[in-house]
């Protein structure tokens, strides 16, 4: 099993060259690395100066970069989607279409990166995968999704199974989870595929929040708007039970004050082969991370770690045992614990970086 590392920051902070510095620190010793570069016209491919395909190539000694492309990647489902519907599907309905035509769908690109990304991990060719390149949003939607859809596929995955529609399009799932889940089924039945679809976003949510599987590191100039994205980056992922390992500073600036609770590392500027020394530690780390989540039964209190926001920019709703928290364009469902089943929110408070919420 692969850790996966993710720089965040704002563009222009150094996040490729030091993606690349990291990378090529384990590379060295000895671990087998591989570089994702999502970026059009890839940094990775120009400091290594290699044209990057869409298959894993190896750049040097235990260190393989690829170029992520959507395009490719949706044509080879869809391939294996055609074949397995002619041993499962009871109806023609993809044999006419071909992956050559069609465009991503917005949003879609992310499900795609996440089920390649766990292709690359479940082959156990690599010790780490790197990611570079894309807004820092985009990589924490991306690694949301096994939290999100296992909501989604909770609430609507039983009506769904049950309902006339589902019905009708049960002879498609099984291709479809078949050539995109990579998983194997017997039978048509759409509850069985909805389930096996849980189980998949259940592991994918379990491997998201352990930070022995996903580790973030923050990366900030001193610059205001670079400290003030990274960290509403930093409360992003927090709100998404992600883990933020440090903050990486390119300069002199103190900001232990912004970051307080996570480790600073100060990196000066140069070249990937010369920052390698500077951040050989990082990668395979074991941070203390502070608690995102935090219960009191006895005081009937959750706290959910927020930095980077304040309580005017939160909104809070319950539905039975889940709170809804949504912090600018993010949101999460948390399931109250057992202690606290039954009671509703209150009230709620905004302190130190934690929203306090007071259940009743």
């Amino acid at each position: 099993m692969a850790r996966v590392i993710s720089l965040l920051g704002k563009g222009g902070t150094g996040r490729s060259t030091l993606t690349l510095a990291m990378a090529q620190a384990e590379a060295r010793r000895g671990k087998k690395v591989l570089v994702i570069s999502l970026e059009p016209l890839s940094a990775i491919g120009h400091y290594l100066d290699v044209n990057l395909s869409a298959e894993p190539q190896e750049v040097a000694t235990d260190l393989w970069a690829v170029h992520f492309s959507t395009t490719s990647r949706l044509e080879g489902y869809w391939s294996k989607l055609r074949v397995a519907e002619e041993e499962f599907a009871r109806i023609s309905l993809f044999r006419e279409v071909y992956g050559q035509e069609m465009g991503i769908l917005p949003g879609f690109d992310q499900f795609l990166l996440l089920f390649a990304l766990r292709d690359w991990d479940l082959n156990g060719n690599y010790d780490y995968l790197f990611f570079d390149g894309g807004s820092g949003l985009e990589h924490l939607r991306m690694f949301a999704v096994p939290e999100q859809g296992s909501w989604y596929v909770r609430r609507f995955g039983e009506a769904f199974s049950k309902s006339p529609i589902g019905q009708i399009l049960s002879p498609f799932l099984e291709p479809i989870a078949r050539s995109i889940l990579t998983v194997n089924f017997s039978g048509d039945n759409v509850k069985q595929t909805t389930g096996k679809l849980t189980d998949i976003l259940g592991e994918g949510k379990a491997v998201m929040e352990s930070p022995d599987r996903l580790l973030l590191y923050l990366v900030t100039t001193g610059d205001p708007l670079a400290v003030a994205t990274a960290r509403r980056l930093w409360g992003a992922s927090q709100l998404m039970g992600l883990s933020v390992g440090g903050i990486l500073v390119r300069g002199t600036e103190d900001l232990g004050e912004q970051f307080s609770s996570l480790p600073i590392r100060r990196v000066p500027e140069g070249t990937a082969a010369v920052l390698s020394e500077k951040v050989e530690d990082l990668a395979g780390a074991s941070p203390i991370l502070p608690r995102t989540f935090v219960t009191d039964e006895q005081a009937r209190t959750v706290s959910i770690h927020l930095p980077g926001f304040t309580k005017k920019q939160v909104e809070l709703s319950q539905y039975g045992p889940e709170l809804t928290i949504r912090a600018a364009d993010q949101r999460r469902n948390f399931v109250l614990p057992y202690g606290l089943n039954g009671l509703r929110a209150t009230g709620a408070k905004f302190a130190n970086d934690y929203l306090t919420i007071t259940l009743g």
